[in-house]
């Protein structure tokens, strides 16, 4: 599972809002210079996205929390083979015995 990089995120949903950088900025109360900034990061400020989310009417926690849990999920499964993998193997060596 590729991790969401937030940056990147928030420069697509801007751009498919037709909202130019200068007045995103604007509305979010920041420099055009801290937006280039943002949409370089892989992380961001909970609060500050919480107002990005507003401004551009997404909800980029969504995605966040998505990504958590199909990690979460992908950790689950990976135990559950990395366990049938050492069953596996204790009988390999029973057998070669």
């Amino acid at each position: 599972m590729e991790e969401m990089h937030i940056g990147n995120k928030i420069k697509s949903v801007l751009e498919s809002r037709g909202l130019s950088v200068t007045e995103f900025a604007k509305r979010i109360n920041k420099s055009r210079e801290n937006i280039y900034s943002i949409f370089a990061r892989k992380t961001i400020d909970t609060g500050l996205l919480q107002s990005i989310s507003n401004v551009l009417a997404y909800d980029f926690f969504m995605h966040l929390s998505i990504t958590h849990y199909a990690l979460e999920e992908e950790i689950q499964l990976l135990k559950e083979e990395n366990k049938l993998l050492k069953d596996y193997n204790k009988l390999l060596k029973k057998v070669k015995k």
